[in-house]
C-alpha cells in the first residue's frame, strides 16, 4: 500500500468510527439500535456493547475493514475512500 493510499484509509476509517459512534445519521443510528437490541436478545446486558460504542474500539473495527476493502476490492473501494477521507477533512475543518 502507498503511502498516499494509506492516509486516505486512516482518514476513511476515521470517519467511519465518528459515523457509528458519534453522528446521528438516521440509517446509522437505526443499525445501531438493531445491533444493540440483538446483542442485549442474546447476551443481556453485554460487555460488547461498550465494544461498539467506544471510538477506541470501534476505530479498530474500522480500521480492520478498511484494510479488507482495500485488500478485496481496491477499484471499488478508493472512490469510496477518497469520500470518506473527504468528508472527515471537512468536518475537520468546519469544526476549527
Amino acid at each position: 500500500m502507498t503511502p498516499p493510499a494509506l492516509l486516505v484509509d486512516a482518514l476513511a476509517a476515521a470517519r467511519l468510527t465518528r459515523l457509528w459512534t458519534q453522528d446521528s445519521f438516521p440509517p446509522v443510528v437505526a443499525t445501531q439500535r438493531r445491533a444493540y437490541a440483538v446483542l442485549h436478545e442474546r447476551h443481556g446486558v453485554v460487555w460488547a456493547e461498550g465494544l461498539t460504542s467506544c471510538p477506541w474500539c470501534v476505530g479498530v473495527w474500522a480500521a480492520g475493514g478498511v484494510v479488507l476493502a482495500r485488500r478485496a476490492a481496491p477499484r471499488a473501494w478508493a472512490p469510496l475512500a477518497d469520500l470518506l477521507a473527504a468528508a472527515w477533512v471537512a468536518g475537520w475543518a468546519n469544526t476549527r
